[in-house]
């Protein structure tokens, strides 16, 4: 009888380390698979943080790029002005005959770089009162596009949704890049959002998705869409 209890014993010990060696098993089975799906997880996050880094790393380029531009214009038209004051009537007006193009241009880019510093500096008021005022002085400059396109910028910042939405409008209606129209469809949806608009909203992302696919405006659509 003491043989057949000692057997007796042994057998439920051993189903019972069974039993813990199956639990410790679902266990690990278990913490595989919330490793394998945090590991996804965090490979998506660091995609998402590589796009923006480089979209920052881009405007911020562009803006350094454009604030040297507005120091080489502003030296520029200082040289140029003590110059002309140095000259007899005769001579200020050979040059103008001469150089009345190249003149023009400066004006226009040192107006546009005005209306852009603004901006820099968080002037939004100023700057998209100095961006219409560029638009209206010159609306066929080859940087009118740009001009409309900030002048949104400005008004999506102040919070003037509808306003920026008017402004992204014009630029789309004339021809942009890919890049700007991208960004300009990119804009617009976010301002629909801003007032609440939620189904224009979607409706302008995914639109923009479908016309500019391989875009970085694009990319930030999908990821607002897919949180939405």
């Amino acid at each position: 009888m003491s043989g057949c209890a000692g057997g007796d014993l042994l057998v439920q010990r051993q189903g019972s380390m069974e039993g813990r060696i199956n639990q410790m098993m679902q266990v690990q089975n278990g913490a595989t698979v919330q490793i394998a799906e945090m590991s996804v997880q965090i490979r998506e996050l660091k995609e998402q943080v590589a796009r923006q880094a480089a979209a920052e790393k881009t405007a911020a380029a562009e803006l350094a790029a454009l604030q040297e531009k507005v120091k080489v214009l502003s030296r520029r038209m200082e040289q140029s002005e003590a110059e002309s004051l140095s000259l007899s009537a005769s001579r200020i007006e050979l040059v103008n005959n001469e150089t009345d193009g190249e003149n023009r241009e400066e004006k226009v880019q040192a107006a546009y770089m005005r209306a852009f510093g603004l901006f820099s500096a968080d002037n939004y008021d100023a700057a998209a009162a100095a961006f219409a005022e560029f638009i209206s002085t010159y609306p066929e400059s080859a940087d009118a596009i740009n001009a409309r396109y900030w002048l949104g910028e400005c008004h999506f910042a102040a919070g003037r949704f509808t306003q920026a939405i008017e402004a992204y409008a014009k630029v789309l209606d004339s021809r942009p890049s890919p890049r700007r129209g991208s960004e300009a469809m990119l804009k617009t949806g976010l301002s629909w959002y801003g007032l609440n608009e939620r189904e224009k909203g979607d409706a302008t992302l995914r639109a923009l998705v479908e016309k500019y696919p391989g875009s970085e405006a694009a990319a930030r659509a999908s990821e607002k869409l897919a949180h939405n």
